[in-house]
């Protein structure tokens, strides 16, 4: 019994973690396009990290990316689209 009582804590720790480990779900990749201003011409920014040297979404309330290239599709992220670099065009 005192050899049962010696391991409940560490038995404490390892469920812990195997709780932690169970809880934490990958994030599905979320697609983001962007309209480049040239006729049904959209940038590809999927695989793009926002960025000083890519692009930005500055605080605001209107659509920075779209989740499908198309301006009805539902937003993938809000703000003020601000283009810092070269991007891949769809």
């Amino acid at each position: 019994m005192k050899s049962i009582k010696t391991l409940l804590p560490a038995l404490g720790l390892v469920l812990g973690a195997t709780m932690a480990m169970a809880m934490n779900f990958a994030q599905p990749d979320v697609e983001k396009y962007r309209p480049t201003g040239e006729p049904d011409e959209w940038y590809d920014l999927t695989e793009v990290i926002p960025g000083p040297t890519t692009y930005q979404c500055n605080g605001s309330t209107q659509v920075c990316t779209f989740s499908e290239p198309d301006v009805n599709s539902t937003a993938a992220s809000m703000g003020i689209f601000q283009k810092n670099g070269a991007l891949p065009i769809l």
